[in-house]
């Protein structure tokens, strides 16, 4: 099982990104967008039941919350603002949420540019040289060449398209993904990964899903339910995150009707297997303990796994991506059979649908991007120009997504915010410690176990334990002898699965989240596998870090997102995994059921707000998050006691500014279905909970902000 716990901040990148660049929804790095009248009206019938009753309430401005207006979504702000004692999140951000009506974005989508423009200031300046930046211009100057890349157009890659094409049986795929001269994996992504920190590096296999994003949101929208509106809910939020493949196809020449034809086709085939790829949320509903269970049922050893697949090539795969040495390998058992049982005959037309489209979407970034271009033009979306086309050619995990990261610490950030953020993000494990430590219904076994874990945890903050790996050994080949973009991210890509299957055996590195989402994302996260806090590069901008703020500031915005990414070793799923990343629980069988008691009874209070007519919030599909959010907030608070004196009505107005955002209607099926509250609620919940806005803000029965003593919900600490 591979564990990524992302923060909202990355979700919402994924959402709004695609709000802003695409005609119908959002998927996770691609400036591409479904368009013409097959998407949109795909889309019309999805729009239906509960999810058009809430779109067109929110576009009316008629629903609200209680107690709290739903003023992340567009049409959706009061006519004032109102007084901090009733709302804190819409008191805070009114100026922000009102002058971005028209234009939806947050606070911080607006910022995530900084590393852009930073990292194109270096890329320009040829008085900077060393081995890495003279590679990443070659590839930036191919990706620049507008006219060139028309002009290759998809000659390069539609060889590869044309063999899928001409495959006629399960036999002769299976040939074709195993042949060294096909640079394509589009059914299986295997990453380093670790199930003991004290132990060597290993592999874990999840599915190359197309229309969703594994590694984000797994099998989350995939799952069964016999509710019709929920169903129609999850269909429209996979339409919204598939449309970019469907715009690639769309650019091939396919018309409205075989695109949604595909779409159905390929959304019928991965529901089938998709739905078994585990997501933060699916053990939310089993008792304590079944999620450590299943992680050690995802542990296979190498004859294991390839005597579990009779259809799919799973061993002549691995050996081709250079993983097939691993002593073990992580994968669910369930999705595995899923897949390998699909592997047929029968379903030879979508697999061979969804390779075109994977590799479509994989070279994406490397091709002439005139057709996507005028299907966004035409349904009047922005169209990036050649500078940010060829940026984010750049900033991709199989290009130089690290080295970007890297120079943007070294020209922007420095050893000071790394020293500092480090320094902030150790006394918040420490205060954790003492919250812990002084835990009333915690017994001692658990409270040492809790505190050893604390004790193991690895900080990566800016930058991975122990480096990135390095590319001296890589040489494009610049266009003057013959090189082309496309052919230089295939070297490329060769190079980073050389690399990393030199580090498989090897002793584990807790820096293995950071080969498997690129570091420039505007992302922060726990990962269970390392038991590591990841703080990468994309997420420092200045909306979270400036030399100049004070430790009020920086606890108040960055300080809460570490101290949330902290608590998600002891939520409900990262309290099943022990100091070592090994599926041993920290809680024993009392201690657990007192735990799940106090996250149930956060669950029951969230399950009490309403967010649109009839509609409420579900507490148990968000409770990991809300816990993060409450005991991330306790942390901070905490530490600002031990801190200079806090004007804590700035301290919660720069609490609130970090979710500032605007969303479309259009995106609440997916704001619906994240495991994450509305950042609405993410503030004034976890506000309301603390003496703080009582002693220092005055909130007072009858103010909206207002929750009695005896339903404020602690986790940890004296209080608990």
């Amino acid at each position: 099982m591979r564990s990524r716990k992302t923060s909202v901040a990355l979700f919402l990148a994924f959402v709004l990104a695609f709000v802003l660049a695409a005609c119908d929804g959002n998927a996770s790095s691609s400036n591409s967008s479904a368009a013409g009248n097959g998407t949109a009206a795909a889309n019309e019938t999805v729009a239906g039941g509960e999810v058009g009753s809430i779109a067109s309430a929110a576009a009316n401005g008629e629903f609200s919350g209680k107690p709290w207006v739903t003023s992340i979504v567009a049409g959706n702000l009061p006519p004032e603002a109102p007084k901090m004692n009733d709302d804190l999140y819409t008191f805070a951000n009114y100026e922000y949420l009102a002058s971005h009506q028209q234009q939806p974005s947050s606070a911080m989508q607006d910022h995530a540019i900084e590393l852009q423009t930073a990292n194109v200031a270096t890329i320009k300046d040829t008085s900077k040289s060393s081995h890495d930046l003279d590679q990443l211009r070659i590839f930036f100057e191919q990706a620049s060449d507008a006219e060139g890349l028309q002009k290759i157009g998809l000659s390069e890659l539609q060889p590869y398209l044309d063999r899928i094409d001409a495959v006629t049986s399960i036999d002769e795929m299976n040939a074709l993904l195993t042949a060294d001269d096909f640079p394509f994996s589009p059914f299986l992504v295997p990453d380093l990964s670790l199930t003991d920190t004290r132990d060597v590096n290993i592999v874990a296999i999840s599915a190359n899903l197309v229309l969703v994003d594994p590694l984000m949101i797994g099998g989350m929208y995939y799952q069964d339910t016999d509710d019709p509106q929920a169903q129609e809910s999850m269909t429209k939020a996979v339409k919204n995150t598939s449309s970019p493949v469907l715009a690639d196809l769309m650019a091939l020449g396919m018309d409205n009707e075989s695109v949604n034809a595909a779409f159905e086709q390929v959304l019928s085939f991965e529901r089938a297997h998709g739905k078994y790829v585990d997501y933060d949320g699916m053990f939310l509903s089993e008792p304590f303990g079944a999620m450590s269970e299943y992680v050690r049922d995802c542990v296979l050893t190498h004859d294991e796994l390839y005597a579990a697949c009779s259809n799919f090539p799973m061993g002549e795969t691995l050996d081709k991506l250079g993983k097939g040495g691993s002593p073990r390998y992580v994968v669910s058992r369930e999705w595995l059979k899923a897949f390998d049982d699909l592997w047929i005959n029968e379903n030879l037309e979508p697999i061979k649908m969804i390779a075109k489209m994977k590799v479509l979407a994989e070279t994406r970034p490397y091709r002439d991007p005139s057709a996507l271009n005028q299907i966004n033009a035409q349904n009047g979306q922005p169209v990036p120009d050649a500078q940010t086309f060829a940026y984010e050619a750049c900033n991709q995990q199989d290009t130089f997504a690290i080295v970007l990261a890297k120079n943007y610490v070294d020209e922007v950030l420095g050893k000071e915010a790394q020293e500092r953020l480090t320094n902030l993000a150790q006394n918040l494990v420490n205060t954790y410690k003492d919250l812990v430590s002084n835990t009333p219904w915690l017994g001692e076994a658990s409270q040492q176990r809790i505190i050893e874990k604390l004790d193991n945890m690895t900080l990566n903050v800016l930058e991975p334990a122990g480096g990135y790996y390095d590319f001296s050994g890589l040489e494009l080949t610049p266009t003057n002898k013959g090189g082309t973009l496309l052919g230089n991210y295939l070297k490329l890509k060769q190079y980073r699965l050389d690399q990393e299957s030199k580090m498989v055996g090897k002793p584990a590195v807790a820096a293995c989240p950071w080969y498997t989402i690129r570091p420039t994302e505007l992302n922060a996260f726990y990962d269970s596998d390392s038991n590591s806090i990841n703080i990468y590069p994309g997420y420092v901008t200045s909306l979270v870090y400036k030399s100049d703020m004070s430790d009020p500031e920086l606890l108040a915005g960055i300080g809460f997102v570490i101290g949330h990414e902290i608590n998600h070793g002891f939520d409900f799923m990262g309290a099943q995994t022990d100091g070592y990343g090994m599926p041993n629980p920290v809680l024993d069988g009392s201690d657990a059921d007192a735990f799940v008691g106090k996250t149930m009874s956060l669950a029951t209070y969230y399950n009490g707000i309403e967010v649109a007519p009839g509609i409420m919030v579900n507490g148990q599909k968000i409770v990991a998050e809300a816990a993060a959010d409450l005991c991330g907030m306790q942390a901070i608070l905490e530490y600002a006691d031990k801190t200079e004196e806090v004007n804590y009505e700035t301290f919660f107005k720069d609490f609130a500014h970090l979710r500032a955002l605007v969303a479309p209607e259009k995106l609440l099926p997916n704001l619906l279905i994240d495991t994450h509250p509305l950042d609405n609620l993410r503030i004034n919940v976890c506000a309301q909970m603390f003496s703080q806005i009582y002693d220092e803000l005055g909130v007072v029965e009858g103010d909206a902000m207002f929750l009695a003593p005896d339903k404020r919900i602690n986790i940890w600490g004296e209080n608990a």
